[in-house]
């Protein structure tokens, strides 16, 4: 007797010739839209296997089978968590990170799992991953933080189980050798040094890298400053922004990198070259509110101090042939390179040399950095005599 005809179960025949069935079935209706649920399933192979499929999801119900769909319809992928995520980061971090974060994900997470689905990522696919990084970039743990981040969110959110960061080993080191920032100081006599060659160099320039050298500030924060952070009242100058990038890579006026403001006292020697400068920019008509400008009076890029720093290195060796030409046996040596941050990092490392009571949390103070305490607990611990202890510090220094 002939098979009778089942109009839930369909033959259908690809153009390469291959034969297969098509099952849609009625299961019941959906308890939250209370709509009939028909699931369709195509490329069954046989005709035993779709009334298998349709039993079984009759068995499961409407409800069920309606939780699995709306689940399998959320699921994310990479590209899905990070386009949220970003835009939750805007909220939360200076545009310069958020600008590093979308350079890490166009150069290194994207290309890599962005296609994938956020809660089907192998430890397997991510140790390669994190192998391959850390035989090329001495930051691979920043770049692999990124996809490592974006999977803790998809948990938050409920959109993956597990973390497969949990069975990946990270190397401990990376193979290719991190850069020796070891040096990138001066020693007392050094800095002076570099000082009186920046001075014969530039004036603009020895006001800015003394500026630099004697707050501890970062490069971008001394590039921010106008004249009215300069209070020589009381003879401190106030550390109130920075110049930085957006997230598209764009010049602008950011805050401070942790995002508290100081004041930090002059030494003698500042206050009476930052007087001597604002007179000076007054004669010659320089009536701009950054101290540090450009030729059109607009703040300048942080690159430019690396600029500043290599011509001047260019200039002292130059002068140094020239001496040495003319006084073969009275020698010099040009000065030793440092970068425009080994600056700040020369402060740090002087100001205990300078005076005896100077404390860690001291120079936490001078250089605004953020620690494990609460930023409010670092500046109200620094008291009015801490501050002059810091001041008379950095006058012993004398540069």
């Amino acid at each position: 007797m002939p098979r009778k005809k089942d109009p839930e179960i369909t033959q259908y025949t690809l153009k390469n010739g291959k034969t297969y069935y098509r099952l849609k079935t009625y299961i019941g209706i959906n308890p939250e839209t209370g709509r009939p649920m028909n699931p369709t399933r195509s490329k069954l192979k046989s005709r035993k296997e779709a009334e298998q499929l349709r039993n079984e999801l009759k068995a499961k119900g409407a409800a069920i089978v309606a939780n699995s769909q709306k689940i399998s319809n959320e699921r994310k992928t990479v590209q899905d968590v990070y386009d949220i995520w970003i835009n939750n980061m805007r909220l939360e971090v200076r545009g310069a990170t958020l600008g590093r974060f979308k350079d890490t994900w166009k150069n290194h997470t994207q290309p890599e799992f962005g296609e994938n689905y956020i809660d089907k990522i192998s430890p397997d696919h991510i140790q390669t991953y994190v192998n391959s990084l850390a035989s090329k970039y001495t930051t691979y743990r920043s770049i692999t933080n990124q996809l490592h981040r974006l999977i803790r969110y998809a948990i938050f959110r409920h959109w993956c189980e597990t973390d497969p960061f949990d069975l990946v080993l990270m190397p401990k080191r990376s193979a290719k050798q991190k850069r020796d920032t070891s040096t990138n100081f001066y020693e007392l006599d050094e800095l002076k040094h570099f000082l009186e060659v920046a001075k014969d160099y530039s004036y603009m320039k020895y006001t800015y890298f003394l500026t630099v050298a004697s707050l501890g500030c970062r490069r971008g924060e001394a590039l921010a400053l106008k004249w009215s952070d300069i209070d020589f009242d009381k003879r401190v100058v106030r550390i109130e922004r920075t110049v930085s990038k957006d997230e598209n890579g764009k010049k602008t006026i950011d805050d401070v990198k942790n995002g508290i403001h100081h004041s930090v006292p002059m030494s003698d020697n500042l206050y009476s070259i930052l007087k001597e400068y604002r007179e000076f920019c007054d004669k010659i008509g320089d009536r701009y509110e950054w101290i540090f400008h450009t030729k059109n009076g607009s703040y300048n890029w942080t690159q430019q101090t690396d600029k500043w720093i290599e011509y001047l290195y260019k200039f002292d060796k130059k002068r140094c042939e020239k001496w040495n030409k003319e006084h073969p046996n009275d020698k010099k040596e040009p000065l030793r390179k440092i970068t425009p941050h080994g600056l700040r990092h020369t402060l740090a490392t002087l100001l205990y040399d300078g005076n005896e009571r100077i404390t860690p949390k001291d120079v936490q103070y001078v250089l605004g950095h953020k620690t494990s305490k609460t930023a409010m607990e670092i500046y109200t611990h620094v008291t009015k005599k801490q501050k002059k202890d810091i001041k008379g510090s950095i006058d012993n220094l004398n540069f």
